[in-house]
């Protein structure tokens, strides 16, 4: 278990490479991310993640122990297989309540340093004319969730600072 110091090493020394280029003015947006990492497999320089948050400004949804789940508020026979996903609930989002979740998760070890896995990234996004996906590097991608905890963040202070 890392300490609060080193949580907030890896938060501060995760960089944003690239953001989305469209602004979030209200509402469910979606953020797909790439998240680049030295590898903590032997035989794998680089651990690349790929997934997609929605961030919701709006609401607040807390870690499963310290509240109820869908389910209990809205009911059994209402909730919706397809709505099950994977949940990031971060607590550092100060004055700034917001739903988080993640799905199409994927996780690979890639056998090339992360400098040539980044620039392959880039290349594919420029040729697909991506505006959408951000790039993230992270320190450590054992603790990945904590660069996306960064990379959130960062959006959020843009967006909604007054």
């Amino acid at each position: 278990m890392l300490s609060s110091n080193e949580m907030r090493e890896i938060y501060l020394r995760t960089r944003i490479i690239r953001r989305p280029t469209y602004g979030i003015v209200s509402g469910y947006h979606e953020l797909p991310y790439i998240c680049l990492g030295e590898s903590f497999e032997r035989d794998h320089e680089t651990t690349q993640v790929r997934g997609k948050v929605q961030v919701s400004p709006r609401f607040l949804i807390r870690p499963e122990h310290l509240s109820p789940d869908y389910a209990e508020v809205f009911g059994d026979e209402i909730v919706d297989i397809e709505l099950a996903g994977r949940l990031f609930g971060f607590m550092g989002f100060r004055n700034k309540p917001v739903e988080c979740k993640s799905e199409h998760l994927e996780v690979t070890n890639v056998s090339r340093s992360v400098e040539h896995v980044m620039s392959d990234v880039q290349d594919e996004m420029e040729r697909a004319e991506d505006i959408t996906t951000s790039l993230i590097l992270t320190p450590d991608s054992r603790y990945f969730p904590i660069s996306i905890e960064r990379f959130i963040s960062t959006i959020l202070e843009d967006e909604f600072s007054v």
